[in-house]
């Protein structure tokens, strides 16, 4: 069975956004009001994967912009809540997840792309190489892991399933189990799931050792993309223009890094740099990292990345028709590298 998670969970991050209202103030106000600088951004990291602002402050991009860490987070969802509920003051999400939110009505702004899917860099249903799971129809009754309830992998796997032949109320048998992602492939190889969803190191590491195989991948279904992207509150926008225009400015920045310097490089600049913040073990997670995934320069959003995930939201009747269009939901207008496509 399926729990209704993106309308309940998404739904009630956004009315928490719009009941706060006025209420929610940007990074810049408050640590202000403390005596503190104007120019810090508050944020949760994702371990095992290069975060963004983390990347353009190795390399020196953030012009003058101060991080303040303050812990990991699971998944987009969970980082929707944080920047809705004023913990953090960025969060990034799955852009399905963000369209959701934006459909009701709750004010934020996407305004660079994080993660994508390409040719060398993907996500995947894992299952076990000699298990009874050759196609998505062996799925019915069964149990997948996924790292969070509620966003890409789920739309993924709704994806692959319709693909593969099964009606709504067969997909509503295919039990999502959510699991934090280290956790994942233990248990599929315990048997404790049927399939796993993993990206990235993660799957880079399971598929390192014999006995898993990929059933499929993102980007054997939708094709590269644009998976998710770093969002905004307006107000904070509204409050601190110059503070967010440097801000997606050094992201972009480190992006264009990306793309021109390999992956080795990447990573050996960002771990030293969490190493410097006392963090090793973030750093040793990023061993088997490959790549963003970006699928445009600079991180640049376009209407498509939205389009994909807003089209499955309304099949599933989670967002009204003709209730919102992708170029409502994010701007491009703080990336410095815009001009260029």
């Amino acid at each position: 069975m399926r729990v209704p998670t993106v309308a309940t969970k998404i739904a009630a991050a956004s009315a928490a956004l719009l009941l706060a209202g006025v209420g929610l103030t940007g990074c810049a106000e408050s640590e202000a009001a403390a005596g503190g600088s104007s120019n810090t951004i508050r944020y949760q990291g994702y371990q095992g994967s290069v975060n963004l602002p983390e990347l353009a402050a190795a390399l020196g991009d953030l012009d003058g912009v101060r991080l303040k860490y303050v812990g990991t987070v699971q998944g987009g969802p969970q980082s929707i809540q944080a920047l809705v509920s004023n913990q953090v003051d960025y969060g990034a999400a799955f852009n399905g997840a963000i369209a959701q939110i934006a459909s009701t009505g709750a004010p934020i702004t996407s305004v660079i792309s994080y993660y994508g899917s390409s040719d060398t860099v993907q996500a995947g249903i894992l299952v076990k190489a000699d298990g009874g799971v050759t196609s998505a129809k062996d799925l019915i009754g069964e149990k997948v892991a996924v790292n969070t309830l509620g966003a890409n992998a789920e739309a993924v796997l709704d994806t692959f399933l319709a693909k593969g032949g099964l009606t709504q109320d067969q997909i509503k048998k295919v039990t999502l189990v959510p699991l934090p992602g280290i956790n994942e492939e233990a248990a599929l190889r315990e048997g404790k799931v049927d399939a796993a969803y993993l990206g990235g190191a993660l799957q880079e590491s399971a598929l390192s050792r014999p006995g898993l195989k990929v059933l499929t991948t993102d980007v054997d279904l939708v094709g590269p993309y644009n998976g998710g992207s770093i969002v905004l509150r307006d107000q904070f926008i509204k409050q601190n223009p110059a503070l967010t225009k440097k801000f997606v400015a050094g992201m972009a920045k480190a992006l264009v890094y990306t793309e021109t310097h390999s992956a080795d490089e990447v990573r050996a600049k960002l771990q030293a740099w969490l190493t410097a913040q006392g963090r090793p073990d973030d750093a040793k997670a990023l061993t088997l990292w490959k790549g963003t995934g970006i699928a445009t320069h600079a991180g640049l959003i376009r209407d498509k990345d939205f389009d994909l995930w807003l089209d499955w939201l309304k099949s599933r009747g989670d967002v009204k028709a003709d209730s919102i269009k992708a170029s409502d939901i994010y701007t491009n207008k703080f990336n410095p590298y815009a001009e260029e496509g």
